[in-house]
């Protein structure tokens, strides 16, 4: 029991980070179980292969931004003291429709497209008419959404959809805490019953 009592302020001061993409960029935040913003702690950007790419220091809120160099899968550690450690991961394709390749056609056009591009609208061969026939053949389309709006819709709906997430992770670590208090007092409320029922006995 007693050992429970300890852990439960460890549990309190748990940390932990929430990141999106946001087009190039990386934005989070950090904070404590109970919902105080960690804005002591020190935050890494690594790569995939666990190079240090920047060192952040969020703001009176907790939060961070970072503008990513190349749509590569970026993991964020956090550190905060007393060993308490966080770490989110942010994929390559989050970040792909904030970058674009440019590419120069026949004419000296530049033409740009994400960096992960979905094949546009192609008209689909009409089939040869048999026996000679002259007749017309409808060209039927394949409607795709171009690569550059798509890649904005994603975006709009992703910093829409970033607070939602970030307050149902909050919601999640209160109830915790609040589940992990309720069984203290429920364990030290048996406890002192136990107490009581064996002095009563003893009399």
């Amino acid at each position: 029991m007693l050992l429970f009592a300890l852990s439960a302020p460890a549990s309190a001061h748990r940390l932990h980070v929430f990141a999106t993409a946001d087009g190039h960029q990386i934005r989070g935040s950090t904070y404590f179980a109970r919902g105080s913003a960690a804005t002591g702690a020190r935050i890494e950007v690594l790569d995939p292969q666990g190079a240090l790419l920047a060192e952040l220091t969020p703001d009176a809120e907790g939060r961070f931004v970072y503008s990513a160099a190349a749509p590569i899968d970026h993991r964020i550690h956090v550190y905060a003291g007393d060993g308490h450690q966080a770490e989110w991961m942010i994929k390559a394709e989050e970040l792909s429709g904030g970058f674009v390749r440019v590419t120069t056609g026949e004419q000296g056009m530049a033409d740009t497209s994400p960096i992960t591009p979905t094949a546009p609208g192609m008209p689909v061969p009409p089939i040869a008419p048999s026996g000679g026939d002259q007749q017309e053949h409808e060209v039927v389309l394949v409607a795709t959404l171009d690569p550059a709006l798509e890649a904005a819709i994603e975006r709009a709906v992703a910093r829409q959809v970033r607070p939602l997430r970030e307050h149902l992770m909050a919601a999640e670590d209160r109830i915790r805490l609040s589940d992990i208090l309720g069984a203290l007092g429920y364990i030290l409320g048996l406890t002192g019953f136990a107490i009581w029922w064996s002095h009563r006995r003893r009399r």
